[in-house]
């Protein structure tokens, strides 16, 4: 069941935490070999520091119940301490924000209308480029990736692709890009610094069908468990839709 937590993390200064010593403290938590670790497609991300009701900690989404178990897990290792960087900080329990059962997300709704937020910068890769342009294409074809990849009910893991993909276009955005650098360490264990370019802003997007719709609802109701576009696990891609419906606005977040 796609789901969204936080994580508490106790006495932290946010000021001194770079987005991979987040990234190297939670995704241990997960990723249980090499093969794991590198893999593209992952049932969890991982945002960067933020606040929620007065406390510092991290927002961790997770895709299926091995991750749900893994996020768990995770807490009660090493006494319940994660290492940001030169701060060792105790982490508390995890607190459930929000679930939905892919059921839920594969119910028909009436939104026409989407409004894409992306809350942490958004970075599209291919190769060693990075772009913060986003594609509608690109974007649909990463929801759909991971529904089927993840998705652990078999009645709706089959999504039928609309007629025209065409039929979902873009018709507003408000979009600002910025570089971001990362230090990483290659394979022969020496640090590197290198860059992203990602995207903040909102991106509107409409359908002109029922049919399309349906398969945008689904898709983009995905959206906030599993980000958008490259490096979600480093604290890229997080966003919430709003729904724009014949009875008003709703919001996925």
């Amino acid at each position: 069941m796609p789901s969204r937590w936080f994580v508490p993390v106790h006495g932290v200064d946010p000021q001194k935490v770079r987005l991979e010593h987040v990234h190297a403290a939670f995704s241990a938590w997960f990723d249980g070999n090499s093969a794991e670790h590198a893999a593209g497609d992952k049932p969890y991300t991982i945002s960067p520091l933020t606040q929620r009701g007065g406390r510092v900690g991290v927002i961790i989404t997770t895709l299926n119940d091995y991750a749900v178990d893994r996020l768990h897990l995770g807490v009660q290792r090493q006494g319940g301490t994660v290492r940001l960087g030169n701060q060792a900080r105790a982490v508390g329990r995890p607190q459930l924000i929000e679930a939905q059962s892919w059921r839920e997300l594969s119910a028909v709704r009436d939104a026409r209308q989407w409004t894409i937020q992306f809350l942490t910068p958004t970075t599209f890769r291919s190769g060693d480029r990075s772009s913060p342009m986003p594609s509608v294409p690109t974007i649909m074809a990463g929801l759909g990736r991971a529904w089927t990849m993840w998705c652990e009910d078999d009645e709706v893991r089959a999504i039928p692709q609309p007629t025209s993909v065409g039929a979902l276009w873009v018709s507003d955005l408000k979009l600002h890009s910025s570089v971001l650098h990362l230090r990483r360490r290659d394979r022969d264990g020496v640090a590197r610094t290198t860059s992203a370019s990602g995207v903040t802003g909102t991106l509107t997007l409409r359908a002109d069908d029922a049919e399309t719709a349906q398969w945008a609802n689904r898709l983009l109701g995905l959206a906030p468990y599993c980000g958008v576009g490259s490096m979600r696990g480093k604290g890229f891609g997080v966003v919430s839709v709003h729904e724009s419906t014949s009875n008003g606005r709703r919001e996925s977040a």
